[in-house]
């Protein structure tokens, strides 16, 4: 029996609900489940509607389809590996969708002052997270004074605590193996 070299995953609301978002069935990309999904569009409530989104490690698309789906004005998809970049462009090519941009940079090169953005998603690969957690003050040091709410999903075993973020609430769910935390920027 052939093993599909892809696996299907559906988009759980908005206009492109349960359309399908193909991701390659391998250990390239990881796409967050429909559940984990589902729980930050819920979290994240009307703040969708007319945002500006960053989807930093991007992969196939889905948390950025699902943004977009939901309301999202517009969706930058970070992604720097070509082949999974190519599939995410076939995803969004199959769903028509016309309000995005593809920038094939790593997350830390990617120029964050490059437009309006609203909310920023990371999903970095777990095997690397280290690496991400490395790199993430710096990151935020780019990012803070403009993004109201950051999302990131992380190993379940891994806490989140970045000093640096004393303008923003945490909020953390767990989902059998990931967990969610949304940084949410306080009101002045």
């Amino acid at each position: 029996m052939k093993t599909s070299s892809f696996i299907d995953t559906r988009i759980t609301g908005g206009k492109y609900r349960g359309r399908i978002v193909k991701s390659p069935n391998s250990e390239t990309t990881h796409p967050m489940g429909s559940r984990e999904r589902l729980a930050i569009m819920n979290s994240l409530g009307q703040r969708i509607n007319d945002a500006y989104i960053l989807d930093v490690y991007a992969g196939t698309g889905a948390l950025g389809i699902e943004a977009l789906s939901r309301g999202a004005k517009q969706v930058v998809f970070v992604e720097k590996n070509h082949k999974v970049a190519d599939t995410l462009k076939t995803n969004l090519k199959a769903l028509e969708i016309e309000n995005y941009l593809i920038v094939e940079k790593s997350a830390e090169s990617y120029d964050y002052d490059a437009g309006k953005i609203d909310i920023v998603f990371f999903d970095p690969p777990y095997d690397k997270f280290q690496n991400f957690i490395d790199n993430f003050e710096m990151i935020f040091e780019k990012i803070k004074d403009n993004i109201s709410t950051v999302v990131i999903s992380h190993p379940k075993n891994i806490e989140l605590n970045f000093q640096k973020l004393g303008d923003y609430e945490a909020s953390t769910k767990t989902y059998a193996g990931a967990s969610i935390t949304i940084f949410t920027k306080k009101a002045s």
